[in-house]
């Protein structure tokens, strides 16, 4: 019977939490709620959970667009998208302009420690938002962006909030049925290998610190004769050319995080000026405890020194090249420090689809920010190290650059530097006020990906204005045509 009571207390708290939540509604907000929960239900079944040991990144994808959809009818606005914290792509729309606000107010929710809903930003007829999502800390694990022509009223918002609470849980239900695939594909590989049917070698001593090896240039000769290629980020890199980059990897992650160790303060421009070294900052904490975590990657470059030949003979079957990815697996054997293996664990998943790397990021959102800047950190030393050992390496940096800016982490930690190749070799450190000089990201085509405030301010634009403009229309009128050659000569060294 006691027992009895706690439960009809339980209940009777959890009711009335959820009708708080919910207090401004009336009945119509209740009825158009449940119709949306509803609808997202139905395509979270059938996108995704009806297919649960086959999904993919396609999958969740049309179940996001198709949510998206759902909420726009919600609260009567013109547009309405789901981002994943990988940064991926929303559904344009009709309108240039509108597109470039709408990615702008992505990256700045997504880059933001706060639950606030951000906005409204006036473009034309219509105003847009963006709501960072919220798991159980303050790193968002995605976030919703908007259009409407009117102000969201308070109703709005309970409604926009109401949803994303169902919306989570379809999320959450998601990420653990990929959990669960992940973990019978571990144990099937397993009950091979004590069958007899593969063969692997026996996993190497796991160490807390790592050293480099006396004998690496050693070691990676022969692991160049035994492995002639890799697969780094879809660039084929000889095996001859794979102790350069394991050198420049380990460099560009010492040195930058250096910068971070010995740096007073280190201001971070995203969205806004924060001191993540400002203890006292409640904005600087989730910063502070995420360069915290980057520390792990100084090991996790320098794990790749220890891989052998024997290491990679699983993924190496059928003259198969060894991937980015596989090579973390390796590494995260190696290790004791749980933070490095989390992060290794994560950056195995740089092969899959960003979709089903954003839900493998909900559990551990600091870890997923680090990885993704150890993705980043490897793809500088890729470009870094075809650029001095590849002739005629061309269109391998192109890729490469094409591929750098897909990243959340390229823009919101990297923005500072001139060109992506010289991080973090040279060029701006972060240990003054950001905006004191005016930084802008431009693509391979001249238009303007990212631009710091000080930009805004010297040019006069509002920053859904300044982004996807093409660089000629800011420079002086007899130094336009010499724009294109410039982008070339940059891309070729």
């Amino acid at each position: 019977m006691e027992a009895d009571g706690r439960l009809a207390r339980t209940i009777e708290s959890l009711w009335r939490e959820a009708e708080q939540q919910l207090a401004g509604l009336d009945g119509n907000g209740h009825a158009r709620l449940n119709a949306a929960t509803g609808a997202i239900d139905l395509v979270w079944d059938r996108q995704v959970f009806e297919c649960a040991e086959t999904f993919g990144g396609a999958e969740i994808g049309s179940a996001r667009a198709l949510s998206g959809a759902v909420l726009a009818r919600l609260i009567g606005a013109d547009y309405a998208a789901l981002v994943s914290v990988a940064g991926t792509e929303i559904p344009p729309t009709a309108d240039d302009d509108l597109d470039a606000a709408l990615a702008s107010a992505a990256r700045e929710a997504l880059d933001t420690f706060s639950g606030d809903l951000l906005g409204p930003v006036k473009l034309g007829s219509h105003l847009v938002y963006a709501q960072p999502m919220l798991a159980d800390g303050p790193i968002p694990i995605g976030a919703v962006v908007l259009a409407t022509r009117k102000t969201l009223s308070p109703r709005d918002e309970l409604l926009l909030r109401g949803f994303l609470r169902d919306l989570d849980t379809r999320l959450d239900l998601a990420e653990r049925v990929l959990a669960l695939r992940r973990q019978v594909i571990d144990h099937g590989y397993e009950i091979r290998k004590l069958k007899g049917e593969v063969t692997a070698p026996e996993p190497a001593a796991r160490q807390r610190y790592v050293p480099l090896p006396e004998n690496a240039e050693v070691a990676m000769a022969e692991l160049a004769a035994a492995i002639p290629e890799f697969d780094l980020f879809g660039v084929a890199l000889q095996g001859e050319h794979f102790e350069a980059f394991c050198r420049n990897y380990g460099t560009i992650a010492t040195t930058y995080l250096k910068i971070f160790d010995e740096a007073n303060s280190l201001y971070l421009d995203v969205p806004s000026g924060v001191d993540a070294k400002d203890a006292g900052s409640k904005n600087a904490a989730a910063y502070h405890r995420l360069l915290k975590i980057m520390e792990s990657l100084r090991p996790a470059a320098r794990l790749l020194y220890l891989t052998t030949a024997d290491d990679l003979a699983p993924y190496t079957v059928a003259g198969r090249a060894p991937t980015f990815a596989d090579l973390t697996r390796v590494a995260k054997n190696r290790t004791e420090d749980e933070n490095t293996r989390k992060i290794l664990d994560l950056m195995n998943d740089q092969s899959e689809e960003s979709e089903l790397d954003a839900l493998a990021a909900r559990q551990h959102p600091f870890e997923f920010r680090a990885a993704n800047i150890g993705e980043v950190f490897a793809l500088l030393a890729l470009h870094k190290t075809v650029s001095e050992e590849v002739e005629n390496s061309g269109e391998m940096k192109v890729h490469i650059i094409r591929a750098l800016r897909g990243y959340q982490a390229a823009r919101a930690y990297l923005l500072s530097y001139d060109r992506f190749e010289d991080v973090p070799l040279k060029g701006a450190d972060r240990t003054q006020p950001p905006d004191a000089d005016s930084l802008l990201l431009v693509s391979a085509e001249g238009r303007i990906v990212e631009a710091n405030q000080a930009a805004l301010a010297t040019y006069g634009y509002r920053r859904e204005e300044f982004l996807g403009l093409d660089v000629r229309e800011i420079v002086s009128p007899d130094q336009r045509a010499g724009v294109p050659e410039r982008l070339r000569r940059l891309l070729e060294t």
